[in-house]
């Protein structure tokens, strides 16, 4: 078993969040985000239920973008690296993303209105620009409007 990641004096889990963000977006439905953290027995039960006819799958999307998912040892899940000196709350980008990613309202909390409103104009690039730019906060590649990375609490 690898050993844990120990960062601002906080033992993390040697999982990544976003890793397990990016399972729960893409393959939540089928289970694969709880087998990732090491819930086994969950992981079947979304797999069996269509990840609770999807509605659980939305909610764990929440849940692992604001970091209250532990692994199986109740640790929490690494985040994503900092860059700069950031002000911004990732986990609130990210759930903006995720829930109104196609009406710019992320690009908005990351103060940066411009970008907000042609996502807003082209409907999050038809879906495309929105997905990108869930995959680049979840992974820590996204910056506000001043270049720092977002802040994951």
């Amino acid at each position: 078993m690898p050993a844990p990641v120990v960062a601002a004096g906080q033992e993390y889990s040697e999982k990544s969040r976003g890793t397990a963000f990016l399972l729960s977006y893409f393959l939540g439905f089928l289970g694969a985000d709880r087998f990732y953290v090491g819930h086994y027995w969950l992981g079947i039960l979304k797999l069996l239920t269509f990840g609770g006819l999807v509605f659980w799958a939305v909610i764990d999307n929440i849940l692992f973008a604001l970091g209250v998912v532990k692994d199986r040892n109740g640790r929490p899940l690494r985040p994503p690296p900092s860059v700069g000196n950031p002000r911004i709350n990732g986990g609130h980008v990210l759930i903006a993303g995720y829930l109104g990613g196609q009406l710019g309202i992320d690009r908005f909390v990351a103060g940066q209105p411009g970008l907000g409103v042609a996502k807003l104009l082209t409907l999050g690039g038809c879906g495309i620009w929105a997905m990108i730019d869930i995959v680049l906060c979840a992974t820590g590649s996204f910056r506000d409007a001043e270049g720092n990375s977002l802040k994951w609490d």
